[in-house]
């Protein structure tokens, strides 16, 4: 986000070709890995809550699902090595870092972002409903046997169990209140490219810096529903407060004062008088 953000506001390039090739690798790469982990995520919670026991594999298969969704996050991402080249404006000393000229024919382009629209946006999104959907069926028919867990072990399982949904399906509705404006746009300029300019282009910007602010948002979605954030909050301010107060207090003791030494003992024992030190701060 800061390298995008930098970029606008220079508004041509001046970084060099691999750098231009590198940071929108880079960038497509965190987009795609961030939407698949989350897939990853949801198809734990699914086999976790539809079928508990088959926890004994889950380790395996998790690191399974996991390296999948790294490597096809380089695998997608990987075009953007070949489609992004610095483009210097004939007769005017302007450099870009631009796909323009990548594609013979702009229907080539609209393919290729539509691909990359369906990989990063629908499929990701679709496989998070199907599961989730499942998973609230699923204990739309535990809620129905209530009374009969509230008098067994079960119940514990069943509230951690619905506490991770309720996390997962926050993260679930950031990632679609974050990217649906901005793709919603994309599909309009895909297919009628003269809209760019009846939009400002900061609403761009703007809207791509909002979908990129998704991954910014699940560490701190974690940490809302990790038991003991909150006490670890309230501790880490206690600690910062009292740090704080003893500073202030100890600075105000000692501003101005002077340190009198009268007597003090020499290195072989003898006594010595009438020497003043002074120290202020």
């Amino acid at each position: 986000m800061p390298l995008d953000a930098f970029w606008n506001i220079m508004v041509q390039w001046y970084a060099g070709e691999l750098s231009c090739k590198i940071l929108n690798f880079g960038k497509l790469f965190a987009m795609y890995s961030a939407a698949l982990v989350l897939v990853v995520i949801s198809l734990d919670r699914h086999w976790a809550i539809l079928y508990p026991l088959s926890f004994t594999s889950a380790g395996q298969r998790n690191r399974i699902m996991l390296w999948f969704a790294w490597i096809g996050s380089l695998l997608l991402a990987s075009p953007q090595l070949f489609l992004f080249r610095l483009r210097t404006v004939p007769g005017a000393n302007f450099t870009q870092c631009a796909t323009h000229g990548s594609f013979p024919e702009h229907w080539q382009e609209t393919t290729y972002n539509m691909v990359t629209f369906c990989t990063l946006f629908v499929t990701p999104l679709v496989v998070m409903i199907v599961c989730y959907t499942r998973i609230l069926w699923e204990i739309s028919k535990q809620m129905k046997h209530k009374n009969e867990l509230s008098r067994s072990k079960n119940d514990l399982i069943s509230k951690a169990r619905l506490k991770t949904l309720k996390m997962t399906l926050v993260i679930v509705a950031s990632f679609m209140v974050c990217w649906t404006p901005y793709y919603l746009l994309g599909i309009w300029y895909w297919f009628q490219p003269d809209m760019i300019h009846q939009i400002p282009e900061y609403v761009h910007h703007s809207l791509f810096l909002f979908g990129l602010l998704h991954t910014c948002t699940d560490p701190l979605v974690y940490g809302l529903y990790t038991p003991s954030f909150k006490e670890d909050v309230r501790s880490w301010a206690r600690r910062v407060g009292t740090l704080l107060s003893r500073k202030a207090k100890n600075s105000k003791q000692l501003t101005g004062s002077e340190v009198n030494i009268k007597d003090f003992t020499s290195v072989d024992g003898q006594m010595s008088s009438g020497i003043t030190l002074q120290s202020v701060f």
